[in-house]
């Protein structure tokens, strides 16, 4: 994913190119949150390079967080 994703983070569209864990480190992230299925978690169009901090740590993470209260559901 980071090849095809030219290590461009897909939400800050910063280019990255740091190792864990820098903060500009690549990370693999699920756009929609498999939670256990892993039709979702192996899914090529599923998987975005994300930038770990803020894209992913802070940002993501949140949103994650947030939508987990309504009816328990990852949508």
């Amino acid at each position: 994913m980071l090849t095809r994703d030219a290590y461009t983070c897909a939400a800050c569209r910063r280019v990255l190119g740091g190792k864990s864990p820098e903060p500009d480190s690549p990370v693999v992230d699920h756009i929609r949150p498999h939670r256990g299925d892993e039709r979702l978690f192996w899914m090529k169009t599923n998987l975005q390079t994300l930038c770990k901090s803020p894209c992913h740590d802070q940002h993501k993470q949140a949103l994650e967080q947030e939508s987990r209260h309504h009816a328990g559901v990852w949508d």
